[in-house]
């Protein structure tokens, strides 16, 4: 297997930052500090990946791939789907996770136990991640999401103790997208079963770093624009030209961060034809330019 290209891979000397034993010693000798009832067994994360070596896992333990970028293929318990950008698949223990890469993929494995409150077990939770999500969950709130990316990153840079306590909290943030979502959901019941909208929103991660324009996607789905941003918002929360928008920038930002690429290549990267068009977008998003913001938020070197 090709080693993970990644800060958290240099820093820590292999694929996963630690393991449930390294978490729980952590616990014991500071009890008072940051306990979850997730127990992060390991954790790594991965540049452009080409392929999975395994194309079958199954694991006694839950294991979770959020996606930063590129698209791949899975199924589970006999549900399938897509995931890219922004999306988490969840992986209950004892299941066969089928996966394919159809685009170079940059995520984030995680394997966890998780002890949670109901006194029914998991069962019910699992029950709606399969009903509900069919193990594929896109957060509304895709800046917590993506800044918890950006958090795990900066947290490989700390001593390991200090790694386990973060990791540990960021992760149970990225459950806890899923669990109040689900929980919202099976109290409300307010799923909104759009199939032509899941369509259109998938469309749109495919095109979102190429000239894609509103009107070519309202085109493809033939229905009317007005139509096509009421429904789109109804099960997305916002409208498609903000979620356009939002991809886009949140692809900018891990660039700024992660890379030394020039504003001009960071702008045709995330769609944009130039640098200067792409820092007014970013800054009116953002409240901040391009560069101030790499300067702010860039780690340092080791």
């Amino acid at each position: 297997m090709e080693d993970p290209v990644s800060a958290i891979a240099i820093l820590m000397g292999g694929s996963n930052w630690g393991t449930m034993e390294a978490s729980s010693a952590y616990e014991r000798e500071n009890p008072s500090v940051l306990i979850h009832p997730i127990r992060l067994i390991s954790i790594s994360y991965w540049e452009e990946k080409q392929a999975f070596v395994q194309q079958v896992e199954q694991e006694r333990c839950w294991m979770m791939i959020a996606v930063q970028d590129g698209r791949f293929r899975y199924e589970i318990d006999g549900r399938s789907g897509e995931a890219s950008a922004g999306d988490m698949i969840l992986c209950p223990p004892y299941m066969d996770f089928h996966r394919e890469v159809f685009a170079p993929l940059t995520f984030f494995y995680i394997k966890f136990y998780y002890a949670g409150e109901d006194p029914l077990g998991v069962e019910p939770l699992i029950d709606q991640l399969r009903r509900l999500f069919s193990y594929k969950f896109t957060p509304s709130e895709r800046d917590r999401l993506f800044n918890n990316f950006r958090h795990l990153l900066w947290a490989s840079r700390m001593s390991r103790n200090e790694q386990m306590r973060w990791a540990t909290h960021f992760v149970y943030d990225l459950w806890l997208l899923f669990c109040m979502e689900a929980e919202a959901l099976a109290q409300y019941g307010n799923v909104v079963n759009d199939p032509l909208m899941k369509e259109a929103k998938e469309m749109i991660e495919r095109h979102a770093f190429r000239d894609v324009q509103m009107k070519d996607i309202v085109e493809f789905i033939g229905i009317h624009p007005v139509q096509f941003t009421r429904r789109f918002q109804a099960v997305y929360a916002m409208p498609p030209s903000k979620y356009l928008y939002s991809i886009r920038m949140e692809k900018a930002k891990s660039l700024l961060v992660q890379t030394n690429y020039s504003i001009d290549r960071i702008a045709r990267q995330c769609g944009y034809e130039n640098g200067l068009y792409f820092s007014r977008m970013f800054t009116k998003y953002y409240k901040i330019n391009p560069s101030k913001y790499r300067k702010i938020h860039t780690f340092p070197s080791p």
